[in-house]
C-alpha cells in the first residue's frame, strides 16, 4: 500500500481542527478555538467571527449559564490567565490575578463560580520533557499493557502527576480557591449541583465537592478489547440533570445511564457484562473529540476535525455543521540564486560542481552548471562558492511533542530540527490530534519549523477494531477529519485485525506504516500484508539474503531508528559517551538549558564501544538498499535536530557510500511519504528545501553538521541562529528560555558533536 501525494501549496489554508466547541445555552451559537484564537458562529450556517482582537493564544471556551459571556484561558510565553468576554465581542476581562497555566474552565450552574485545572507556568513551558521521557522510556517497549499505560499518561500533554490542582474562582474574578489535587483528571464540569464537580480520571468518572471532601469514583466504563486491562473511557461527560453520561470509549460514542448507587462505584462494560439495569446506547460509530451537552440535556455535541456535530439523545443520526476557518498560507515572494556551490541533487548520482540553483518564490526554477542555470535579471545572488548544497533532510520517524491542549506560541523542537537541516518531518504516532493544529500554524508562518506531517494518534489494540467495518469507520477520521495521508498501526490485534486496517487504508488511499515490537515474524508478516513502512530495527542480525531480498522486493521502507535500537544498546548513548553534547552552543540555543541538562548530564547506562550494534544494523540497511530496497532516516526525537545527524552517520557506517547515505536521509524519506514529486531532491519544480554545508559530506558523512544555511520553502536561515537572511534579513525572536539559567554565547557552536576518535 503506497500512494503518491502532493504537498498542499495552495494560497489559503483551512484549519483542520475546531477545538472545544461549546454550544450556547439557547442552542443558537457555537464557540470554539481554531488557529489558537477564539471564535463564535451562528448555527447552522453562520460565518465564524473572532470574539477578541488579542494576539495571545485563546483556548477552551465555556459559556456562562445566561449565554451572555464566555470564559476561556489564554497562553503566551509569559504565562496564561482566565479571561471573560461578552459573547458579542469587546474587551476581555482578566479574572485571575497572577499568570500561570490554566485549562478547562467551566461555569457552575448558578453562574457564580468557574472551576478549572491549573499548574505552574513552567510546567507548561517545560512539559516537553515529560513527553520525551515517557516516550523514550516506555512507548516503544514491546508490551501492550505498558504501551497503553504510557499512552494514558501522554494524553494530557503534561504529566498529570506533576501537581496540577482543581480550583475555582468567582465568576467576576478574584482570588482562586483550592478544591483538591487534580490527580490526572480532566474535563471538569457540573451536573445540576453547583457544589459538586465531575472529572474523567483513569479510574473512571470521578466527582468531588467544591470543599474538596467526599471524593469518589461514580462510574467506571471498560471497552471490548480483550486482555487483563480493558481500555477505560477517554472522556465521560454527565448530562445537566445528572442521569446520563456521554462517553468516548475506544473511539466510539455511547450514552450510559448514571446509576445512583450511593457511594459505591458502578462498573459498566460495553462488552455486555453491564448490570441488567444499565441500558447502553451506541451513538456515533466514527467517534469524535471534545464531548459536550446542550444546556437542556436534549443534545450531545462533539467535533470531528473541522466539523461540529450535535445529536438528540433519542435519535440515531447526528446533525453535521461544517465550519471553515481560513488563513493565508505563507509563501515568500521573489527570486534568489545560490551560485558557485557543489550541488548534490539526488537526481540519480548527479553531482554538479560550481553549480547554480535559482529559486522563484518557494520552488526551484533552475538547477545546473553556471552556464546552464541562468540567473535572471533582478534576482538576489548569494555566493556560496566552496560549499556543498544537499536537499533538506527528511525525518520520517520524528517525535516532536510540544504541550497538548493549551498550545505554545513557538516550539523549541521545531526550531532545533530546522536549525540542524531537517526541513520535513513525519511523526508516526502523535498520541493526540494536537499535531495537526500545530502543523497549521507552521503553514501560516505563525510558528517557525520544518514541514510537520503526522500519522496522528496511533492505531492500537485499544482502538476498538473488532470488524472490517469498525476499521473503516475509525480510519475515516484520519482521511476526512485530520486530512492526513499516513497512518501508524501498532499491535492492533491478531493478523486478521491488521489486515482489516490494511484493507481500510487501501479504500481510503492512506499509506500505512507499522512496527514489529521486537518480533521478527510480526515484522515480516506485516510486510506481506501491505504495510508500506517498518519502523524501528529488525531485531535480528545479521540479515541474510532471504530477509534482505524480502524487505527489498516487498518495497518496504525500512527505518531502523538506531538511536533506540532493538537487539542492541541504544546508540544515542554512544554519542553521549563520545562527544561533548552539553557544550554544543548551537544545541543550547534551541533547547532550553534546563531540559538539556536533564537529557545529557546524567545518563542511566554506559557501554563499551564494542557493545553497540548500530554498525551491524547499518550493514543490514546497506544490504537492503543495494538489493534495490529503501530505507529511511528516523531520529525518533531523541536529541532534536542533532540526533538526525547521529542517525545518518549510523546508517552510513554499514557499507553505504556517503551519497547513498544522503539519499536515505532525503529522497528515500520523501518517497516513503509519497511526496517525492515535491520533496527529496533538487530538481526544477520541486519545493525549495535545501541545506548549504561548509564542508563536503561526500568526502566525510560527518560533514553534514557543517551547516551554513538552511532553506525551507524558499526561506533561508542562518544555520547557527535561525536568523532569516532571505527574503528578508530578520533576527529570530528572543525565546523564553534564553534568559533562564546560564547565558552562553549561543551564536557560535562550540562543538559539532563529531564522534571522538
Amino acid at each position: 500500500l503506497h500512494f503518491e501525494y502532493k504537498v498542499d501549496d495552495s494560497p489559503t489554508l483551512k484549519a483542520r481542527l475546531i477545538r472545544w466547541p461549546a454550544l450556547s445555552p439557547d442552542g443558537k451559537r457555537v464557540a470554539f478555538s481554531a488557529l489558537n484564537k477564539l471564535w463564535i458562529m451562528d448555527l447552522p450556517g453562520g460565518k465564524p467571527r473572532r470574539v477578541t482582537q488579542s494576539s495571545e493564544g485563546e483556548f477552551m471556551p465555556a459559556w456562562s449559564p445566561d449565554g451572555k459571556s464566555l470564559a476561556y484561558v489564554t497562553w503566551s510565553a509569559a504565562g496564561g490567565n482566565i479571561q471573560r468576554v461578552s459573547a458579542d465581542g469587546g474587551e476581555p476581562q482578566t479574572l485571575t490575578r497572577r499568570s500561570a497555566y490554566y485549562s478547562e474552565p467551566a461555569f457552575s450552574p448558578d453562574g457564580k463560580k468557574i472551576v478549572f485545572i491549573t499548574g505552574r507556568r513552567d510546567e507548561q513551558l517545560y512539559a516537553d520533557l515529560h513527553m520525551l521521557e515517557q516516550h523514550t522510556e516506555e512507548a516503544d517497549v514491546p508490551d501492550d499493557a505498558m504501551l497503553e499505560r504510557a499512552a494514558e499518561r501522554e494524553v494530557e500533554g503534561i504529566s498529570p502527576e506533576e501537581g496540577f490542582d482543581l480550583r475555582w474562582i468567582p465568576a467576576e474574578g478574584g482570588d482562586t480557591q483550592f478544591i483538591a489535587p487534580a490527580q490526572g483528571g480532566h474535563h471538569p464540569h457540573f451536573a445540576g449541583d453547583s457544589e459538586r464537580v465531575y472529572l474523567t480520571t483513569r479510574r473512571g468518572l470521578t466527582s468531588v465537592r467544591l470543599d474538596g471532601l467526599d471524593r469518589r469514583v461514580e462510574l467506571k466504563l471498560t471497552g471490548t478489547t480483550p486482555g487483563p486491562r480493558p481500555p477505560a473511557a477517554e472522556d465521560v461527560v454527565v448530562s445537566p440533570d445528572g442521569n446520563l453520561a456521554f462517553v468516548n470509549l475506544e473511539n466510539k460514542h455511547y450514552l450510559v445511564p448514571v446509576p445512583h448507587a450511593g457511594k459505591e462505584m458502578v462498573t459498566v462494560s460495553i462488552k455486555g457484562k453491564a448490570p441488567a439495569s444499565v441500558d447502553v446506547k451506541k451513538m456515533s460509530a466514527e467517534g469524535g473529540d471534545y464531548l459536550g451537552w446542550s444546556a437542556d440535556g436534549k443534545y450531545v455535541t462533539w467535533a470531528w476535525g473541522a466539523d461540529f456535530y450535535r445529536q438528540t439523545i433519542d435519535s440515531d443520526k447526528p446533525e453535521k455543521v461544517e465550519i471553515s476557518i481560513e488563513a493565508p498560507r505563507y509563501k515568500p515572494q521573489g527570486t534568489v540564486a545560490l551560485t558557485g556551490a557543489r550541488i548534490v541533487t539526488m537526481k540519480g548520482d548527479e553531482v554538479i560542481e560550481n553549480g547554480t540553483i535559482v529559486i522563484r518564490d518557494n520552488r526551484i526554477a533552475a538547477v545546473g552548471s553556471k552556464t546552464s542555470a541562468i540567473v535572471p535579471p533582478g534576482a538576489k545572488v548569494i555566493d556560496v562558492r566552496g560549499k556543498t548544497i544537499i536537499p533538506g533532510l527528511v525525518d520520517v520517524h520524528s517525535h516532536m511533542w510540544p504541550p497538548r491542549g493549551v498550545h505554545q506560541t513557538q516550539v523549541w523542537q521545531y526550531l532545533a530540527n530546522l536549525a540542524f537541516g531537517v526541513t520535513t518531518t513525519r511523526d508516526p504516532q502523535s498520541s493526540t490530534n494536537d499535531v495537526f493544529a500545530y502543523s497549521d500554524l507552521v503553514e501560516t508562518g505563525d510558528i517557525i519549523g520544518p514541514r510537520v506531517f503526522s500519522t496522528g494518534p496511533g492505531v492500537f489494540s485499544s482502538s476498538g477494531i473488532d470488524s472490517a467495518e469498525a476499521a473503516l469507520n475509525f480510519l475515516k477520521r484520519y482521511k476526512n477529519a485530520y486530512h492526513t495521508d499516513t497512518l501508524k498501526e501498532y499491535m492492533t490485534g491478531d493478523r486478521i485485525v491488521r489486515q482489516w486496517v490494511a484493507m481500510a487504508c487501501k479504500e481510503l488511499q492512506i499509506t500505512p506504516t507499522t512496527e514489529g515490537a521486537l518480533d521478527m515474524k510480526l515484522d515480516l508478516s506485516q510486510m506481506a500484508d501491505g504495510f508500506s513502512g517498518n519502523e524501528h530495527t529488525l531485531p535480528l542480525e545479521p540479515l541474510y539474503k532471504d530477509v534482505v531480498q524480502y524487505v527489498a522486493r516487498t518495497k518496504t521502507f525500512y527505518t531502523p531508528t538506531t538511536l533506540v535500537a532493538y537487539g542492541a544498546p541504544w546508540s544515542e548513548n554512544f554519542y553521549f559517551e563520545s562527544t561533548d553534547v552539553h557544550s554544543n552552543m548551537k544545541l543550547r540555543r534551541f533547547i532550553p538549558h534546563e531540559l538539556l541538562d536533564t537529557m545529557v548530564k546524567r545518563r542511566g547506562q554506559w557501554f563499551l564501544p564494542e557493545e553497540y550494534g548500530h554498525q551491524a544494523i547499518a550493514k543490514g540497511v546497506a544490504d537492503v538498499v543495494h538489493a534495490g530496497g529503501h530505507a529511511g532516516l528516523g531520529g525518533h526525537g531523541q536529541m532534536q535536530g542533532l540526533g538526525d545527524h547521529w542517525e545518518l552517520w549510523d546508517i552510513g557506517s554499514g557499507g553505504l557510500t556517503p551519497l547513498e547515505t544522503l539519499r536515505v536521509g532525503t529522497l528515500f524519506g520523501a518517497q516513503a511519504l509519497g511526496l517525492d514529486r515535491d520533496l527529496g531532491s533538487l530538481e526544477v519544480g520541486k519545493l525549495a528545501d535545501l541545506v548549504v554545508l561548509d564542508r563536503n559530506p561526500l568526502q566525510d558523512i560527518h560533514n553534514t553538521l557543517s551547516i551554513k544555511y538552511v532553506m525551507k520553502n524558499g526561506v533561508m536561515y542562518e544555520g547557527d541562529t535561525l536568523d532569516q537572511v532571505y527574503p528578508q534579513q530578520k533576527r529570530l525572536d528572543a525565546q523564553y528560555w534564553w534568559n533562564m539559567g546560564p547565558a552562553p554565547d549561543v551564536a557560535t557552536p562550540k562543538s559539532g558533536g563529531t564522534p571522538a576518535k
